[in-house]
């Protein structure tokens, strides 16, 4: 970037940072450059590279705010009845694979509320794989083939290759 294009950013920053509260207009602040010995084209230039930089800061914010939000983890507490429903290791299933990040909190909130629905005795760990299988498979079945193959036999180390 020209050294001149900078000087121009720097003054327009100089500029908004003095403003007392009253707003500058482009005009006014293009006008004031102009009389500094600038030429449109720098400051053209210098308005386009701080529109990219915060676009760019958007979107870097963005990501950053996605991935806060993707990464924070939640901790499910289960109710009676589905304690009663849903055995212990079933459960330690649901929240490893949770914790892996092979299925979200919609899948397993969907898993659980069926088992809820249709169970009358204790789901055991075979069932939940079953299940978790079937769900996986109606979401999409070629992008979650070595996912179900990897928690049916359960291989946690191709999982992750």
């Amino acid at each position: 970037m020209h050294e001149r294009v900078l000087a121009i950013v720097n003054l327009i920053a100089k500029y908004v940072m003095g403003a007392d509260g009253a707003p500058i207009s482009e005009q006014e602040l293009v006008a004031e450059l102009m009389s500094e010995g600038f030429d449109a084209e720098e400051i053209n230039d210098a308005f386009s590279w701080m529109e990219s930089t915060a676009l760019d800061q958007t979107q870097l914010q963005q990501q950053a705010s996605a991935s806060i939000s993707t990464s924070a983890s939640t901790m499910r507490i289960f109710s009676a009845e589905e304690c009663r429903l849903i055995d212990t290791e079933a459960r330690g299933f649901l929240v490893r694979l949770r914790g892996m990040g092979l299925i979200n909190d919609a899948i397993e909130e969907e898993l659980i509320d069926r088992i809820v629905a249709a169970a009358e005795e204790p789901v055991s760990l075979q069932e939940i794989k079953i299940l978790t299988a079937l769900s996986l498979l109606a979401k999409n079945s070629n992008q979650w083939q070595r996912e179900i193959d990897c928690l049916m036999t359960e291989d946690w180390v191709r999982i992750y290759h």
